[in-house]
């Protein structure tokens, strides 16, 4: 339903804001000259306005680090993947507060190879404006777990009970597996359901590629 009505829900504005910018040349024409690059430039025209650039987000090696799995499918997590995700998850009020502050994200579903009934296996990387919306964003995936799962245990939370804000490395025991989130700066790793091996090597992948790519 949302993927329906984004069109009207944030292309108008999106058109509206160009009209007001530059005209009728610059939001009839312009668009189709120069493509607005993700559903961020259209959800907030002005990045589109100001030609903002994101840098992308360090990748893992999926071939390497997942190496005993078959992947079922990977994609990008746009901030509008994101603002659908928190709108179920935390509300439209949160959701408005959280999702601006995007900043990059992929995933990729899996399953151990030879063993097509088990559990889909998720990564899922999102980078942020800042650590602060990192942990935000973090807890906010972190309660979600408990609406996702029958079955949820927090070796780190009293009751499941989350902060508004989560920093670190946490795990959760579910009826599919295990699921980890870790909070370092800016970025957000979640694993699903991966063995314990796979999710240490996606993790040390990750991490140190981010942190070389910002020296």
């Amino acid at each position: 339903k949302e993927a329906l009505t984004f069109p009207y829900r944030y292309g108008l504005d999106f058109e509206s804001a160009l009209l007001t910018s530059g005209g009728r040349q610059k939001a009839f024409v312009g668009p189709f000259v120069s493509p607005p690059r993700s559903t961020r430039q259209i959800m907030e025209p002005k990045t589109y306005l100001s030609g903002e650039q994101i840098p992308p987000v360090p990748l893992v090696d999926f071939k390497k680090d997942l190496l005993n799995y078959e992947r079922f499918d990977l994609g990008a997590m746009g901030e509008f993947d994101v603002a659908v995700l928190m709108d179920q998850y935390a509300g439209s009020d949160t959701s408005s507060e959280v999702y601006p502050a995007w900043r990059g994200g992929y995933y990729y579903a899996a399953r151990p190879k030879g063993d097509p009934g088990s559990p889909l296996a998720l990564l899922y990387v999102s980078r942020w404006s800042s650590p602060e919306k990192a942990g935000q964003f973090a807890a906010i995936y972190a309660k979600s777990l408990t609406m996702r799962y029958r079955q949820v245990q927090s070796s780190d939370f009293e009751k499941n009970i989350i902060p508004d804000s989560i920093t670190g490395k946490h795990t959760w025991t579910t009826e599919e597996g295990i699921v980890e989130i870790d909070v370092r700066g800016d970025t957000v790793l979640v694993t699903e359901s991966f063995d314990q091996a796979t999710m240490d090597a996606l993790e040390n992948d990750l991490f140190s590629g981010a942190a070389a790519a910002k020296q």
